[in-house]
C-alpha cells in the first residue's frame, strides 16, 4: 500500500475529529483519531495510547488502562536519548516470546519543555511496525499545534475577563457619589450579561437595604417589586450561599428559595441569580441578576462570582466615604470597639492586655531592693610576727589553722650563741671588777676610772644579750588563729631579720570586706545593713553594717570593684578568718520595673551616649 498517501488521509480524518471536539477535548480526539488510524490496516491492535508533558500523563487513551513497565521503559530510554525508543516484543527478530510492543516519540511542546507520545501494541510483522512508526511520525505536528491552540484561547479568555473586569471598575470609579456609582455599575453588569435587571443590597443593621437598580434613576423601597428583590437578596444573604433559579439539574435541595420563586412570578423561561458579597470575614450584601430566555452557565457563574468578590471591598470603601463625616466618625468609633472588645483576633487581644496588665504589676508592685557582692572574712586586728633578727629556727608549735591562746610560744628561734657571748661578757665583766678592786687599794684613781668605765660598757653588752635572748622566743599576745606560715617542716633554718614567720588574727573580732560592682558603687552608703552567708556554712545567715567605702578601684577576673567594710551587729560564732561568701546589701524598696529594668536602661544610656550622642 502507498504508505504515504494512507498518511496524509488518515492525517485528515484526526484533524477533522479534533476540531469537531470542544476545545477541552482536542487531544483525546487527536488520540482517538490515531488509534482508529493505527487500526485500520488491521495489522496492529493498539492498547494503549498516551501523551506525557513533564512526567505527568496529559492525555491517556482508553483511561482505564495503566502503563505496562515496557512502556515506562520506552518512554523513559526516548526522553533521555532525545529519540524514538522500542522496547517489548520486536517482530522479524526471531523471538520466540510474544507480547506487547511499546514505542516512544518525544515531541517538542510549545513551553520548550519535552513530551513523550507512547504506543502500546500488538504487532504482527515488520511491515506492520514500520507502517505504526509512519503514523505516529505524521501526528507529532498534530500534536503540538493542538496544544498551542488550547493554551492560546485559555489565554484569549483570561484577557478577555480581565479586560471586562476592568471596564466594571472604570464605570463605578468614574462618578463621585456612591448612588451615582453603583447605579452605573448595575446597569454595566445588566449590559454586559445581557440582563433584564441587576440590582445591589447592602447591609444596615443585619438587614439587606436596596441600594441601586440598573437603568433606573430613582426607586421606591416601598413598592411591591422593590420588597420582592429585597426580599429575595436576604433570602441569599441568611444563607449565605449564592442561588440559581430556577434550580439546575443535582443542585442542594435544602436551599429555602421561596423568594426567588416569588420574584419570578411564575414566568417560566425567566431566571434569578443571588450572589452574597463577602469581603473576607463577613457578608456585606447580595448582588442579584434577573434575565429572561437564557439560564446562567457554569462559566459565566464563575465569572460573576469572582467579579462580585472583586468588587465587594471596592462597594464598601466607596459607601463608607459617601457617608456624612459625623456618621463616618461614629462608624469609625464602632469599629474600634468592636475590634477592641469583639470575639475576633481573641490571641492578639489577649496578650495585649497579659502585656498591660504585666507593665501595670511593674509599676504597682515593690520588691526589696539589693546589690550582691563577693565577701570575705577577715580578722579586725591581723598580726605578722617577724623574725626580731637574723637567725635559725629552733622551735614552731603552730602552723596555718591551729588556734593559739594568749602567752603560748609561737616561735623560738636559737640562742646559743647569744648564751654563749653571754657567758664570756659575764666572765670579762669579773674580771674588770678584779682589775677595779685593784686601782682602789693601790689608790690608782685613773686605772680605776678606767676599770669602771669598761665594767659600764660591759653592763649594757650583758642587758643586749640577756634582750636578744629573751627576743628569740616570741609569744602570742592574744587570742587567735595562725592564717598564715608554717614552719614545722623548716627547723633549723635560717631566716633574716625582718622575715615574716606567722600571721595571727584574733578568733573574737572580725571584719568583712565586700566587692562591690562599679555600676553599683554610688548606691552604697554608710550604716547600710546588710546579709552574709559564708561557703562553709551555707545554712546560717549573718547580718552585717557597711562602715565605708574604699575610694580604690581593684580591677580582678575582667571586672572593676571596689572595696566596701563591714562589720558584724552580733559577735559571730563558728566562723574563722579567710572564709569566703556572698553578701547582700539592702537598698530599700523599688518598683519591679526599676528592679528588672533600670539595668537595662543604663546601658541603653552608655550605648547611646557612646555611639548615638554627638
Amino acid at each position: 500500500m502507498d504508505t504515504a498517501s494512507d498518511g496524509r488521509s488518515i492525517s485528515t480524518d484526526f484533524w477533522d475529529l479534533s476540531n469537531a471536539l470542544q476545545s477541552d477535548d482536542r487531544l483525546s480526539a487527536v488520540l482517538v483519531s490515531l488509534s482508529v488510524a493505527l487500526t485500520l490496516p488491521g495489522r496492529l491492535k493498539p492498547l494503549r495510547l498516551s501523551l506525557e508533558v513533564k512526567g505527568q500523563p496529559e492525555v491517556v487513551w482508553p483511561k482505564a488502562r495503566l502503563p505496562s513497565e515496557t512502556a515506562r521503559r520506552a518512554a523513559t530510554e526516548a526522553l533521555q536519548r532525545a529519540r524514538p525508543a522500542l522496547a517489548g516484543h520486536l517482530p522479524g527478530h526471531g523471538t520466540s516470546a510474544q507480547g506487547p510492543t511499546a514505542i516512544a516519540i518525544p515531541i517538542a511542546v510549545p513551553d520548550d519543555t519535552t513530551a513523550v507520545l507512547t504506543l502500546e501494541a500488538e504487532i504482527a510483522d515488520p511491515e506492520a511496525l514500520s507502517l505504526a512508526m509512519a503514523t505516529l511520525s505524521l501526528a507529532m505536528g498534530w500534536i503540538p499545534a493542538t496544544l498551542l491552540a488550547g493554551r492560546r484561547s485559555d489565554e484569549g479568555n483570561a484577557e478577555h475577563s480581565a479586560l471586562l473586569s476592568l471596564r466594571a471598575l472604570t464605570a463605578f470609579v468614574a462618578h463621585r457619589r456612591f448612588s451615582e456609582a453603583a447605579r452605573a455599575l448595575m446597569t454595566h453588569l445588566a449590559d454586559r450579561y445581557g440582563c433584564d435587571r441587576v440590582a445591589l443590597g447592602l447591609t444596615q443593621r443585619a438587614r439587606v437595604r436596596l441600594e441601586a437598580i440598573s437603568h433606573t434613576g430613582t426607586f421606591s423601597r416601598a413598592l411591591g417589586l422593590s420588597r420582592r428583590i429585597q426580599a429575595a437578596m436576604e433570602e441569599a444573604f441568611d444563607q449565605e450561599r449564592v442561588i440559581h433559579w430556577p434550580l439546575p439539574p443535582g443542585e442542594q435541595p435544602d436551599l429555602v428559595v421561596t423568594a426567588q420563586a416569588d420574584l419570578v412570578a411564575g414566568v417560566s423561561d425567566r431566571c434569578v441569580l443571588s450572589v452574597p458579597l463577602f469581603d473576607g470575614t463577613a457578608y456585606r450584601g447580595v448582588i442579584l441578576f434577573e434575565r429572561t430566555g437564557r439560564h446562567f452557565g457554569a462559566e459565566e457563574l464563575r465569572r460573576i462570582e469572582a467579579l462580585c468578590g472583586l468588587m465587594t471591598p471596592i462597594l464598601l470603601e466607596k459607601r463608607e466615604n459617601d457617608r456624612w463625616l459625623a456618621l463616618r466618625a461614629a462608624k469609625s468609633v464602632q469599629r474600634l470597639a468592636h475590634q477592641t472588645f469583639g470575639r475576633s483576633h481573641l490571641v492578639i487581644k489577649v496578650s495585649i492586655l497579659s502585656v498591660l496588665l504585666m507593665m501595670g504589676a511593674l509599676l504597682v508592685l515593690h520588691g526589696d531592693r539589693t546589690v550582691v557582692a563577693e565577701a570575705v572574712v577577715q580578722g579586725s586586728e591581723i598580726r605578722t610576727i617577724a623574725a626580731p633578727f637574723a637567725g635559725f629556727i629552733a622551735e614552731a608549735p603552730f602552723r596555718e589553722g591551729d588556734t593559739v591562746s594568749r602567752g603560748d610560744l609561737l616561735v623560738r628561734l636559737d640562742d646559743r650563741d647569744f648564751m654563749l657571748e653571754l657567758t664570756r661578757l659575764t666572765a670579762v665583766r669579773g674580771q674588770t671588777e678584779l682589775e677595779l678592786d685593784k686601782a682602789m687599794s693601790e689608790h690608782n684613781r685613773s686605772e680605776a676610772a678606767l676599770a669602771e668605765s669598761r665594767i659600764r660598757q660591759n653592763d649594757a653588752e650583758i642587758a643586749l644579750t640577756q634582750q636578744q635572748i629573751a627576743r628569740s622566743k616570741i609569744i602570742a599576745t592574744f587570742d587567735g588563729t595562725v592564717i598564715s606560715g608554717d614552719l614545722s617542716n623548716n627547723i633549723g633554718g635560717s631566716v633574716d631579720q625582718g622575715q615574716p614567720l606567722l600571721v595571727v588574727a584574733p578568733l573574737t573580732d572580725f571584719r568583712v570586706d565586700l566587692m562591690v560592682p562599679e555600676d553599683a558603687v554610688d548606691k552604697i552608703k554608710a550604716d547600710q545593713s546588710a546579709a552574709l552567708k559564708v561557703a562553709p556554712l551555707p545554712e546560717r545567715s549573718f547580718a552585717l553594717t557597711l562602715r565605708q567605702t574604699m575610694p580604690v578601684a581593684r580591677y580582678e577576673n575582667g571586672q572593676t570593684r571596689y572595696q566596701v567594710e563591714g562589720r558584724f551587729v552580733t559577735r559571730p560564732e563558728g566562723l574563722v578568718p579567710g572564709m569566703t561568701g556572698i553578701a547582700r546589701i539592702s537598698l530599700g524598696r523599688a518598683s519591679l520595673a526599676e528592679l528588672w529594668l533600670g539595668p537595662i536602661v543604663d546601658r541603653l544610656r552608655l550605648w547611646f551616649w557612646r555611639n548615638v550622642a554627638i
